[in-house]
């Protein structure tokens, strides 16, 4: 499994959401109350993450995206270290939902924004 580069920095808490999935399905009746079931006993957490990285890093930030043994272009799940409770930074593994977003700021720096799914 791929693993965050240790070369790009950690992402940013300020803003940051740590989004449980909901895990129940419902089932609307066509008289009374409607039934509610369990879908899974699975975690699948959800967060936004931004990082500040400069030109160099979002140039090795891209390759390692893009590269098929790596993140695949955000298909394959990776090791990396996020706030998830109360412990700090802790090792989870994650996968992209979707691509991630690069803004210039001015300066040779770049705000880079993306969703991830945790488990």
């Amino acid at each position: 499994m791929a693993a965050w580069p240790s070369t790009l920095p950690r992402p940013l808490t300020n803003g940051y959401a740590l989004r449980p999935q909901d895990q129940v399905l419902r089932t609307e009746m066509e008289v009374g109350a409607g039934r509610t079931r369990r879908r899974t006993a699975t975690r699948n957490d959800r967060v936004n993450v931004s990082w500040l990285m400069t030109d160099t890093q979002l140039a090795i930030f891209r390759t390692w995206f893009d590269n098929s043994a790596e993140a695949a272009g955000g298909a394959s799940w990776f090791t990396t270290s996020l706030a998830i409770g109360t412990t700090g930074f802790t090792s989870i593994t994650a996968k992209f939902i979707g691509p991630f977003e690069a803004k210039p700021l001015g300066g040779k720096r770049w705000s880079v924004t993306a969703e991830l799914e945790l488990r």
